[in-house]
């Protein structure tokens, strides 16, 4: 291939909303020998560019979200003081009226994808040679020196994680028709183009797997008699090819022995239809198939959030143990030390108490998490011992006993449960009172012996917020609402020692009973 009669430095600008595509496109001007190639993932990126440095040539892509190619070149035409700035186009197909309007706009060249390395080498030397290097120099420098044009606002990129409805993404699927027949090809492209697919189209097998990892249809639609390379070798190819193997593959053919359609099957296609095709019959199954792909897809993408979760909760329960509980240890030793100081000033002393609660706290809220994830997963098996209840109550409610006034049951009780996993539950339960509660206001505990169960019952003044009612009858899962997540922790913290949480009727308290196994 001859050298580009051009100079290498000139600095040219790459639009198109495809990663892949403007590589490629990029690693084609470098094996041509440029070395100054700015790259723009869609039309309002590529105005701002424009805007802020010179750029001698541009290579849009034509369809694009938000401002697509044409309208780029509409921009650049009415906003730039270079009004003959080079600027290529490169379509996905040979539209008659969007090419009568990239030439009304004044477009320089296009170049229809896809397409060779020798045409589109010959395609930029002349677009090029037709106005010299040196009117793109002078060019390139004279908007250097002008003042910004506007630049239109970006459209709203879509949520990330938010997808649209399966049967709407079905409608904008993009299918490859691949056969060396042109008549076919035309065919079957206008029959699929007629419901709103996007089409490309590949003559041989060997295009084929040239262009899926740049356009990655959602389905190709595959000849299976092609010279050089037939069909079931291309298939065979794309199976073999993680990034491919979950593109669907329907095999097109006239062979219609049965040895054919298993022979294609067994290579992985998900079906066989022979020709001559019925219309009616590839569309039916043409949209089956992109509905199971789809919907394929949405499982996978669902399975790897759930592994993703559980590799959070993972890094949760190693951070819970490993990375918190030591430090906060240490710093809670330091703050005892330094309280038990009869030097140590009021002033600091105050301030040393609340460092001392704030990491008591932290430690806590850690310690709950780790038996959250390990109840979640079933991986709690909680050892049982006869546990006096009073002494845990006093202890686990002594945080809240300064601002709320806590009344223990008068009648002694064992309980035959877990001695740590309690005084979490009762700690929980008991901040969780005062922090909807008035200060000053008291929470009252009392426990009667019912069979082989001590139902114990946490009174206090408010009433009880909807959402954590609503978790404590039944709610499964993780709540979404905050609010109702220290119900949802005090539930499973009594279901796993073998007792049941649940919220008693009252319109003007907070009632719960709490019922766990009697020592």
């Amino acid at each position: 291939m001859p050298a580009l009669n051009i100079d290498l430095s000139l600095p040219l600008l790459v639009v198109d909303d495809n990663q892949q595509m403007r590589s490629v496109v990029k690693g084609i001007l470098a094996d041509l020998g440029f070395v100054n190639v700015f790259l723009a993932g869609s039309g309002e990126e590529a105005c701002r560019i424009l805007n802020e440095r010179p750029i001698a040539a541009v290579i849009s892509d034509l369809d694009m979200p938000g401002m697509n190619g044409l309208q780029l070149l509409q921009w650049v035409r009415a906003n730039l003081a270079d009004a003959e700035l080079p600027f290529m186009l490169l379509p996905s197909e040979a539209n008659r009226d969007g090419l009568r309007a990239a030439a009304q706009a004044g477009v320089t060249d296009c170049l229809i994808k896809p397409f060779t390395l020798a045409t589109f080498h010959s395609k930029l030397q002349a677009m090029f040679q037709s106005r010299g290097d040196a009117a793109v120099k002078r060019a390139a420098v004279r908007r250097a020196a002008m003042p910004a044009a506007p630049v239109p606002a970006p459209a709203p990129a879509p949520l990330i994680g938010l997808e649209r409805p399966l049967e709407e993404r079905l409608r904008e699927a993009t299918v490859l028709v691949v056969d060396d027949i042109a008549t076919n090809i035309k065919v079957i492209a206008g029959m699929l183009a007629e419901d709103g697919y996007g089409v490309k189209v590949a003559i041989s097998g060997k295009k084929a797997l040239e262009i899926i990892p740049v356009y990655r249809p959602d389905i190709i639609l595959l000849d299976v008699m092609m010279p050089e390379m037939d069909g079931f070798e291309v298939c065979r190819r794309l199976k073999a090819d993680p990034a491919t193997a979950d593109i669907p593959v329907i095999f097109l053919s006239a062979k219609d022995q049965a040895e054919d359609i298993v022979g294609g099957l067994e290579l992985g296609a998900v079906d066989y239809v022979t020709k001559p095709v019925d219309p009616t019959i590839l569309k039916a199954r043409l949209r089956t198939h992109l509905r199971l792909a789809g919907m394929m897809a949405e499982l996978r993408r669902q399975n790897a959030a759930v592994a993703d979760n559980a590799h959070l909760r993972e890094e949760v329960e190693r951070l819970s143990r490993y990375d918190l509980a030591a430090p906060l240890a240490e710093v809670l030793d330091a703050s005892a030390r330094l309280l038990a100081d009869p030097t140590l000033a009021p002033p600091q002393r105050e301030r040393m108490a609340v460092l001392d609660e704030a990491a008591r706290r932290a430690l806590r809220l850690a310690s709950l998490s780790l038996e959250l994830c390990r109840i979640e997963q079933g991986a709690s098996h909680p050892h049982a011992e006869q546990v006096a209840l009073n002494p845990l109550l006093a202890r686990a409610t002594s945080a809240v006993a300064a601002s709320h006034p806590v009344m223990l049951p008068a009648q002694p009780a064992t309980l035959l449960a877990n001695g740590t996993l309690c005084h979490m539950l009762f700690e929980h339960l008991a901040l969780n009172a005062a922090a909807h509660t008035p200060a000053g206001t008291s929470i009252v505990l009392g426990a009667t012996l019912d069979g082989g169960h001590w139902a114990l019952t946490l009174e206090y003044a408010g009433v009880l917020p909807a959402a954590q009612r609503a978790c404590l009858q039944g709610q499964a899962g993780r709540p979404d609402d905050e609010q109702a997540l220290p119900m949802y922790a005090a539930r499973l913290l009594a279901q796993v020692q073998g007792g049941t949480l649940a919220a008693l009727d009252d319109s003007a308290r907070s009632r719960l009973l709490l019922r766990l196994p009697a020592g």
